[in-house]
């Protein structure tokens, strides 16, 4: 197993830490944040930001966070990539979540990184659609994580049974490079966002285009080696 070593972008404050995950909080945050549907949650972040944004009008399912099976059914005969979400774990009583990983697969999978009141403490755990098991290296703070501990809880945690390194994003990547023999197809495979850390999507971002071209550029070498 090879340990991933990526460095991180400049110019991201990785002190940021929210205020809370919990208290007076934004409500377009608060909304967003508990829908589990990743293509229902584009649509809802759309219309907010426009100012259209009526339940009366197109309904409250939309912003529902966890959809019932015969609405989610209707949405599956769209397209297999709506299903996105859809399928997580509902929330916990108190539970947020902080963090999302979306894939470009077919079905648009998501995992969801969540904190909840546990006390006087925040408890995290890593759910996916698939009734995945994740370790953590830290399951609990006193307070909001910073940006840089977010970043390491996501590139800690290990899923059970998984022989590739490196956290949710990077042995994701590490697995379906080395299942399709192609780094450069995973371009754009892998989107991380948060709702309470806005620099996050932009540290992965560059961090995956680091991962992969230094898989391609691995992958060139071995094989002109080969020759």
């Amino acid at each position: 197993m090879t340990k991933t070593v990526v460095r991180p972008p400049s110019a991201i404050n990785y002190g940021f830490r929210p205020a809370s995950y919990f208290e007076a909080l934004d409500p377009h945050t608060l909304i967003l944040a508990s829908i589990l549907g990743e293509e229902r949650r584009k649509d809802v972040a759309s219309r907010l930001a426009s100012g259209n944004f009526d339940p009366l009008v197109w309904g409250d399912w939309l912003t529902e966070s966890k959809l019932d099976d015969s609405v989610r059914r209707i949405l599956g005969r769209g397209h297999p990539s709506f299903m996105g979400g859809e399928y997580l774990p509902p929330f916990k009583k108190e539970e947020i979540e902080i963090a999302r990983v979306v894939l470009a697969s077919v079905t648009q999978d998501v995992i969801s990184v969540r904190a909840r009141r546990a006390g006087k403490r925040i408890a995290y755990r890593v759910v996916d659609e698939y009734e995945g098991v994740f370790a953590l290296p830290h399951k609990t703070s006193r307070q909001p994580l910073t940006l840089g501990q977010l970043i390491g809880l996501i590139d800690g945690a290990v899923r059970e049974n998984d022989p590739w390194s490196g956290g949710i994003v990077f042995a994701t990547l590490a697995c379906n490079i080395d299942n399709s023999g192609d780094p450069d197809e995973m371009r754009g495979f892998v989107a991380v966002s948060s709702n309470f850390y806005p620099a996050l999507a932009a540290h992965y971002d560059e961090a995956i285009e680091r991962f992969i071209d230094a898989r391609a550029a691995t992958q060139d070498s071995e094989e002109e080696e080969a020759v």
